[in-house]
């Protein structure tokens, strides 16, 4: 279960980063503060369970970490149309 969320918060935070690149470049404020706040909040949910994992030996967290990083961005690109107007 704890790869599933790792994998699946580390898809988010992924997209979110893509995103406020986008929002950046466009000068879209309102939406990049919003999503600065949500990309905290997933960095620090995300850093707990994953950091927990590898403190107590499971190395095998790392690849469902890179994964949702993988999976994340590769939605966001594919699929930017839908998310950036």
């Amino acid at each position: 279960m704890v790869y599933f969320i790792v994998f699946v918060l580390q898809a988010i935070f992924n997209v979110l980063k893509v995103l406020e690149i986008k929002y950046s470049v466009t000068n879209r404020t309102k939406p990049l503060l919003i999503n600065s706040v949500l990309i905290s909040s997933l960095t620090i949910v995300v850093s707990f369970y994953s950091l927990e994992e590898l403190f107590s030996g499971n190395w095998k967290i790392i690849f469902s970490y890179v994964a949702g990083s993988v999976v994340g961005k590769w939605f966001v690109l594919k699929y930017e149309h839908k998310f950036i107007k």
